[in-house]
């Protein structure tokens, strides 16, 4: 149809002229045309009738035209949808009328109208409807058919104003019965219908008219409240904040009047939800008052430029410039418009077209963040430039410059006014949208994506940047939150509600508070948002009470989900957590450093898990401390405003850097309290950037472990929690996942300066402050000690020890224990005190130990770091040994430590001793937490030793239960305790114990032989009975001598004065020397603790005896059940040495002397079977092959072992009567047959036992085999080889060697570990030490096969080489005599100094120079350095101190006149009492005075009758 129409209306459109020109076009522009009279084409065909239209009569399918069919689409609906110009092309158009007579004539005349007229008569059809369609809508839109406005007849707006104002308010048409009910809102509706009906009122005026009605009675209602709480002129000027608006709309008198013109409203408006007709008129308002203020701003600007140019022609004059106004819209049309929207009449969204807001927020607040941080960089630098000041002067002067504008701009922009409001009527989420909406671009886009993420983060952005930017907008959030939680917060609840009925709230009930019994979690997830914008601002300093009240709310909160003293992770959800982290935590920073913030804030936190507490502080650290959050963003991130920690925060953080490190400078032991006090008020509200410092500090001067604990004291709870994570971030165990700091020094012998001071102070801190939480670090090593890592072992041994205190149990090395401490380790714990620090006995906080012991047990943290330190002694071993890169004294090392600790916190663990004090008992937690010994060796992989050794406590304890109930003050319990009958001696642990050894070892070992090594101790089988009694008169004696103190008299003056010396050596004062004397409440708590300790020793010592005896005893019962045959076999001497006393000699000092005395307890026992030579000659063939694998402990072990098992071996050798009684004879001198001839000794071995020339042979045999390895390991390259050796020598060294032949070997082989030449200094000073030692027992004859004539010879070449030193030594002094005369002789006499060299009688000094003062120290003095100086001069009676001599030592000397000379203190007649200053005090005096009574004067006399005067002590030379 189009194609073939196109040719036909071509030549149409030429005939009708009205598109001919579009024929000439080219064939181009004709195409483009072809789709405009296609359309022409479908119109005209649409419009036409057709045969198709009508149906034939007939019924058949033709068709045929009628007059009466209509077109396809009505040409009507085409006349009002179509163009113009389609119409017209179409012939749609009517026509015009045809030009009549009138004007045809007007147009030939060419007169008045003609041309109008000569138009009409040539409109087209266009141009007719186009005329006809401006008369119609100008008769639509612009013919008045109402008369009533304003300016005209006014009775029915006065009417309409009269209602609104007064006629509402008195009830109107409403009766007085129902003023409240919805019958008076009908009414009054009812009644405007009928103004706007009777009067034909315009409607929207009407509306227009409720508005500012509304917007009226709003602003009588705020300011007659403002009126009643502020009676100043300045309150109709003040803001109207959140505060002044939540408290007026809910205190409304009469809210009829209100709630009525909202029913008005909302009527007028057509019931719209969203209020298009409100919006525009109040868009209008807002328009129609920013236009007024610009023009009022123009002509200001233009008065102000004109006074100018005035004032610069005259020249000088004081015009004032007009100022454009300070407020732009009324306070009431902010009001009114959010109370429209929270009522629903209006949406807020539909007013930003209206609204011209010139602050352009988000940028302001970019450009806001961006100078805070350059002057956050710029704290603390310190500048030397003084014009600077100046600079910052007018710095500062327009920063205060532009606060003011920014507070101006806020004041007056209408999106920042509406919100303010907006969110004074309670709702939060809208007023937020709006804000974002109205200044952030990408809100839009999140609406539309339906992203509510982007959503929630733009709302959160654009209200923190206008908190940031205007302290007022933070005041009414911080204000709304505090309005939401008035209820909850509240003791007593929702009864604090007000109940009065003559005032009601005209806010909408969605936006209430909440009630009192809302879940905390919901609270949260309301608040979430705003608070975070209020930490993020900073803005929530301005509401310290609202802090403390949501402190307050939480705990309350919390306290009601759990009554247990902590919370359960699983009651914290996520938004309570989000709550807690980003502000709770960080808005401690922005408040002033004080006491009572941090302890609410604690009282909320203490109830938490120390697991969300740290992830809590963690937060509150991140990204970084000061400056460490902007040195960790990017530049894109500063243009971006979004920063990862608030600046307020990082501000203050600054500043308490700043101020701590001011104090550290000058921080000391005279200023300790006062400056401890000044840093402790600085870390109250920033406690990570103090503690984070001051452990800094630490790491590189250990000097102030000490004074930074004691400073502590006055820090708060919360701080020194705090602390507790900042030391445990320190040691490694942050969650920031970086770089690991090594623990070992580059060689990995030597722990890192920062590691050891920090294992100093962790035991330091944690013995003063027991109660900080303990778990995070000891879960911290329980996770190193699982990956093997053993360098932070140092931490749980400092905290076992110190906080512990278990010192006296810890030892440097196995080698440095002296033979008073190896006794002491064999008694009771309170011996063990005493001797371990030779006397010197730490004090012990029972709070600190008895808190550690409690978080070891709980949870079974003790005993999994027990069996952790057990499996990383093999890891050591095989996984650092077999990594090849570490070395062999590293690993041994490493190894000892482990194995030190191991023993330390079993110790800790198992010790019972203060369970009458704590009322709990260990044991019983210890059993419930330790696997069964089965268990610990086939499901932890510990070998038997170890195992034995884990669970020996509780065996003893099984065994030994009836003792220790008498102990303990309870009746003999007969019956086992069931927490020890998993360890008790039954059938089970027989069979637990054959699996612990091959199925071979049985063969030559018993159960009950193998039960009875590992289950015993030494406590159990030796009692150091001259230790005991050496500690308890030595005790004795300290008792005796505070018991003089205290009772004073003459007895008590050698240690008054002692202690009266040692108080003035230390610079005391006199009154102090005084106090010094007397016996005070500290000598008085020592005596009490000297006294119990007298009387517990007695009681220990008693209690072991009768424990050795019982086990002896025990042990005798049990012979026959001790070994398999009563005749030796050759094979139970190495099974015994294999499975039982070569594991266990090497793990501790305690278990080395315990194999010893065991094997000399069942040598006394005479027990059949046990070859004691055998066995001896198994430990020397292992001793010696072990020398070269051992580490340094090991050795030392090994050593103490060797010297007890020495010590009987010497004595069988060199002493026929020992031998005689302990050895020939007895089982143990018996033989196997494969033994002795091996050894070729004859057959009365096996039968009676070997001889004494027999076991001269053997020892001779042993001695060389223990010499041969030793040289062997002295002569080695390897350090371990060489050290191990020099440990062993050096604790047998008095048994040790006794054959010369040997001895000479070793002294050879010494002598070149001892030259300068040896790298390894610690291997030349024990080498020298050793060497010396050796040499003093050969002197003193230990060597006893030496031949006497080389004993001789050797005592006349040291006598020689002693009489050849002396020589030189005279030699030598004879040369400086000579030296010192030739001296004298260039110097010169005694003549120039101008004087005779001789006294007063013509003496001379034994220096050749006369008695007297030098003359030469009358020379003209050299000036001091320091002029200003104040010279020295001696206190009165100060001689005494300073050794001045007395008028016997110038008699003596023949001095004839009496001079002060000094002499040097102990040169002559030794010390100086104070008895013989007296004395010679008084000489003195005497020989001044005319009275020369002598001692028979009555002064003196009176005197001695005193007993204040005793005759001077003579020197024994007079």
């Amino acid at each position: 149809c189009l194609l073939d129409s196109e040719e036909d209306n071509s030549t149409t459109q030429v005939k009708n002229g009205g598109l001919s020109a579009d024929v000439t076009k080219s064939d181009g522009d004709k195409t483009s045309n072809v789709p405009y009279q296609c359309l022409v084409n479908i119109i005209k065909d649409l419009t036409s009738s057709r045969n198709w239209m009508t149906s034939s009569k007939n019924g058949d399918d033709a068709m045929e035209t009628d007059e009466n069919s209509q077109p396809l689409i009505p040409i009507v609906s085409l006349q009002t949808t179509l163009e113009l110009s389609l119409l017209q092309s179409a012939n749609l158009l009517p026509n015009p009328p045809p030009t009549t007579a009138k004007a045809k004539a007007i147009k030939a005349r060419g007169g008045k109208g003609g041309a109008a007229a000569a138009v009409a008569a040539d409109d087209t059809p266009v141009d007719f409807v186009h005329k006809k369609l401006k008369k119609i809508n100008t008769d639509m839109y612009y013919r008045q058919h109402k008369f009533n406005l304003l300016a005209e007849e006014s009775e029915g707006y006065a009417k309409l104003l009269s209602f609104f104002v007064v006629g509402i308010n008195e009830g109107g048409t409403a009766g007085e019965d129902d003023t409240n009910g919805d019958s008076s809102y009908k009414e009054a509706r009812k009644y405007v219908r009928e103004l706007i009906g009777a009067f034909d009122l315009d409607p929207n005026r009407v509306l227009d008219l409720a508005l500012d009605a509304l917007e009226w009675e709003l602003n009588e209602i705020m300011t007659s409240q403002q009126t009643k709480k502020s009676s100043s002129k300045s309150a109709a000027n003040e803001e109207w904040g959140f505060e002044a608006i939540n408290s007026a709309m809910s205190n409304v008198q009469s809210p009829k009047v209100v709630n009525t013109l909202l029913a008005i409203i909302r009527e007028l408006d057509g019931n719209s939800r969203t209020g298009r007709a409100v919006a525009h008129l109040l868009g209008f308002k807002y328009r129609s008052y920013n236009n007024r203020a610009a023009k009022i701003a123009a002509v200001a600007a233009e008065k102000e430029k004109d006074a100018k140019d005035a004032t610069d022609k005259a020249g000088s004059g004081n015009g004032k410039s007009a100022s454009a106004p300070t407020r732009i819209y009324p306070r009431s049309l902010f009001i009114s418009t959010a109370f429209l929207c929270a009522h629903g009449l209006v949406d807020p969204h539909n007013l930003l077209p209206h609204l011209n807001s010139t602050l352009n927020l988000i940028d302001t607040y970019k450009t806001h963040t961006t100078n805070t941080i350059k002057r956050l960089k710029k704290l603390g630098v310190v500048s030397l430039n003084s014009s600077k000041a100046d600079k910052k002067d007018a710095k500062e002067d327009a920063d205060d410059h532009e606060s003011a504008d920014r507070d101006a701009a806020f004041q007056n922009d209408p999106v920042i006014g509406i919100f303010r409001a907006f969110l004074a009527m309670g709702d939060w989420d809208r007023s937020a949208a709006f804000l974002a909406h109205a200044t952030l671009p990408e809100f839009d886009s999140a609406v539309k994506d339906s992203d509510g993420d982007k959503m929630f983060s733009a709302m959160e952005l654009a209200v923190l940047a206008a908190c940031s930017l205007s302290d007022s907008v933070g005041a009414d959030l911080c204000a709304w939150v505090g309005a939401m939680i008035k209820y909850v917060s509240n003791e007593n609840g929702d009864s604090d509600k007000s109940t009065s009925t003559s005032r009601a709230s005209i806010l909408p009930p969605l936006n209430s508070p909440f009630p009192s019994e809302t879940p905390l979690s919901e609270i949260s997830a309301v608040l979430i948002a705003p608070l975070s914008s209020l930490s993020a601002s900073g803005v929530v300093r301005l509401a310290q009470p609202l802090y403390v009240n949501l402190c307050r709310l939480y705990n309350k909160k919390l306290a009601l989900t759990n009554s247990e003293s902590e919370v359960d992770v699983k009651c914290i959800d996520d938004n309570t957590m989000s709550v807690l982290s980003t502000f709770m935590v960080p808005s401690l920073s922005l408040f002033p450093s004080d006491t009572l913030l941090p302890k609410e804030l604690w009282s909320l936190l203490k109830k938490l898990p120390y697991t969300l507490r740290y992830n809590l502080y963690s937060a509150w650290r991140k990204p970084g401390l000061e400056k460490g959050t902007l040195r960790s963003m990017l530049p894109k991130d500063f243009k971006s405003g979004k920063i990862p920690k608030p600046l307020g925060n990082i501000e203050s953080e600054i500043e308490t850097g700043i101020a701590a490190r001011y104090v550290l400078k000058r921080i000391s032991k005279e200023n300790i309290k006062d400056m401890g006090r000044q840093l402790s008020k600085t870390s109250h509200n920033n406690p990570l950037v103090v503690f984070t410092d001051i452990l800094a500090k630490i790491e590189s001067y250990d000097n102030l472990i000490l004074m930074m604990v004691d400073t502590f004291q006055f820090a708060t709870e919360l701080s020194l929690d705090v602390m507790g994570y900042c030391l445990l971030l320190s040691l490694g165990g942050g969650d920031e996942g970086g770089h690991r700091r090594s623990g070992t020094k580059m060689g990995g012998l030597n722990t890192e300066q920062w590691l050891a001071s920090l294992e100093t102070f962790t035991g330091a801190f944690y013995k003063k402050f027991p109660d900080v939480e303990l778990r995070g670090i000891l879960i911290y090593l329980a996770a190193r000690f699982k990956d093997g890592e053993s360098s932070e072992l140092g931490v749980l041994r400092s905290l076992i020890k110190t906080a512990g205190g278990y010192g006296f149990v810890d030892y440097d090395s196995t080698a440095s224990l002296s033979e008073l401490q190896l006794d002491g380790r064999c008694g009771s714990r309170l011996l063990k005190r005493e001797t371990s620090s030779f006397g010197v006995v730490d004090n012990i906080n029972r709070n600190a130990s008895q808190h550690l012991r409690a978080v070891l047990q709980g949870g079974d943290l003790g005993v999994m770091m027990l069996l952790l330190l057990s499996q990383m002694r093999l890891k050591i071993l095989y996984t650092k040994a077999g990594s090849g890169t570490e070395h062999v004294k590293v690993i041994g090392n490493a190894y000892d430590d482990c194995e030190a600790v191991l023993c330390l916190l079993l110790e800790f663990l198992s010790d019972s001793s203060d369970d009458q004090a704590s009322g709990s008992s260990t044991k019983e937690k210890f059993a419930a937490s330790m696997p069964s010994l089965a268990d610990l060796h086939s499901k932890y992989g510990l070998d038997a030793a170890v195992a034995w050794m884990l669970c020996r406590p509780l065996i003893r304890k099984s065994m030994f239960f009836k003792d220790d109930s008498k102990l303990t003050g309870k009746s003999s319990q007969n019956v086992m305790p069931d927490f020890l009958k998993r360890f008790a001696a039954s059938p089970e642990m027989t069979t637990s114990c054959e699996k612990l050894l091959p199925q071979g070892a049985w063969k030559d070992l018993t159960p009950s032989m193998f039960q009875a090594f590992y289950s015993l101790s030494i406590y159990d089988i030796l009692c150091p009975e001259e230790r005991y009694n050496i500690e308890i008169g030595r005790l004795k004696k300290e008792v005796e001598r505070l018991t003089i103190l205290q009772k004073g008299g003459h007895a008590a003056l050698g240690q008054m004065s002692a202690l009266a010396a040692a108080a003035a050596a230390a610079g005391a004062s006199a009154n102090e020397v005084r106090q010094a004397t007397a016996f005070t409440m500290v000598h008085r708590e020592e005596l009490d603790r000297l006294k119990r300790n007298v009387d517990q020793l007695n009681k220990d010592f008693q209690r072991q005896q009768k424990r050795c005896e019982f086990v002896t005893s025990m042990l005798e019962s049990q012979k026959e059940d001790l070994i398999c045959s009563e005749e030796s076999n050759g094979t139970f001497a190495s099974a015994f040495m294999t499975f039982c006393i070569y594991p266990r000699c090497f793990l501790s000092p305690e278990d080395s002397l315990f194999c010893a005395q065991f094997i000399k307890v069942l040598h006394r026992m005479k027990l059949p079977g046990f070859s004691t030579i055998e066995l001896i000659d198994s430990i020397v063939n292992a001793a010696t092959g072990s020398l070269y694998c051992m580490t340094e402990d090991e050795a030392g072990n090994l050593a103490i072992f060797l010297n007890e098992i020495w010590k009987s071996v010497n004595s069988w050798r060199y002493n026929n009567d020992a031998f005689s009684t302990e050895l020939k004879g007895s089982p143990g001198s018996k033989l196997s047959k494969a033994y002795a001839e091996a050894n070729n000794i004859g057959d009365h071995s096996i039968t009676d036992g070997i001889t004494h020339d027999d076991f001269k042979a053997l020892y001779t045999q042993w001695h060389s085999k223990i010499g041969v390895s030793s040289i062997g390991c002295l002569a080695s390259s390897e350090y371990m080889h060489t050290r191990a050796a020099l440990i062993v020598l050096s604790r047998i060294v008095l048994v040790y060697p006794t054959q010369p032949k040997v001895g000479d070997k070793i002294l050879k082989s010494l002598s070149s570990l001892q030259s300068e030449d040896n790298p390894r200094p610690d291997i030349r000073a024990t080498a020298q030490g050793y060497c010396s030692q050796l040499t003093k027992a050969r002197d003193e004859g230990m060597w006893k096969e030496e031949n006497i004539a080389v004993t001789r010879a050797r005592q006349e070449k040291e006598k020689a080489k002693a009489e050849e030193r002396k020589k030189n030594l005279a030699l030598q002094h004879e040369n400086m005599k000579k030296e010192s005369e030739a001296i004298t002789r260039e110097i010169g006499d005694g003549d120039r100094y101008g004087r005779d060299r001789r006294d007063d009688r013509g003496r001379f000094d034994d220096r050749g120079r006369p008695w007297g003062p030098d003359p030469r120290s009358h020379q003209q003095r050299v000036p001091p350095m320091n002029a200003s100086a104040p010279v020295f001069t001696p206190k009165v009676g100060a001689q005494r101190e300073l050794g001045f001599a007395d008028r016997r030592e110038h008699e003596r000397r023949g001095g004839g006149q009496e001079r002060d000379v000094y002499v040097p203190p102990n040169r002559r007649d030794g010390p100086v009492t104070r008895r013989q200053e007296e004395g010679r005090g008084e000489r003195r005096k005497r020989s001044r005075s005319p009275d020369r009574g002598g001692d028979d004067s009555e002064h003196q006399q009176a005197k001695r009758s005193r007993g204040e005067w005793a005759p001077p002590r003579r020197s024994a030379r007079r």
